[in-house]
């Protein structure tokens, strides 16, 4: 069995929501901020497809023989002002992976990563960028295997 990688379309919700309130409670048992994942996975999901159809995105959906396994939202950004080079500021952003539990370690992961960076390569793009949970050390780890390395550090105090 192979894991193919194509692009979401509308017949996808169902599914991509799912996973979307799905992610969301994974990360909401690390995070007590997180609002419940049935309740943002639709408007969220709504951001996203509007997110990236106005910045070159991408909702990408990895299937084994038909069964979703997982998605990617990925989409164009831009550094704000001029404390970044000039020719850097571009940078393709992953904004969501999420891979079900049952299907971790067959190379969806991989696949769906690995899609999403054609995607960026082929706009001429040179650089991707995520963010992770901090206590969510599997994350971090799976994408320090896919040769992710530290940018900069978010830091926060609650007051």
């Amino acid at each position: 069995m192979t894991v193919q990688v194509r692009v979401a379309g509308p017949e996808d919700r169902p599914v991509l929501l799912r996973f979307m309130a799905a992610l969301q409670e994974y990360e909401r048992a690390l995070e007590a901020n997180r609002t419940p994942g049935p309740e943002m996975a639709k408007p969220h999901l709504s951001h996203l497809e509007e997110e990236a159809a106005a910045h070159q995105g991408v909702m990408l959906i990895a299937e084994e023989e038909g069964k979703p396994l997982g998605f990617i939202a990925a989409m164009v950004d831009t550094d704000p002002g001029f404390f970044v080079a000039e020719k850097e500021r571009r940078f393709g952003y992953i904004a969501d992976i999420y891979v079900e539990e049952a299907a971790r370690g067959t190379g969806a992961g991989q696949a769906l990563m690995a899609a999403a960076e054609a995607h960026f390569k082929a706009l001429g793009l040179t650089q991707v960028r995520l963010f992770a949970v901090a206590g969510n050390k599997s994350a971090q780890r799976f994408y320090e295997k896919s040769g992710y390395g530290l940018y900069e550090v978010s830091l926060r105090k609650y007051l």
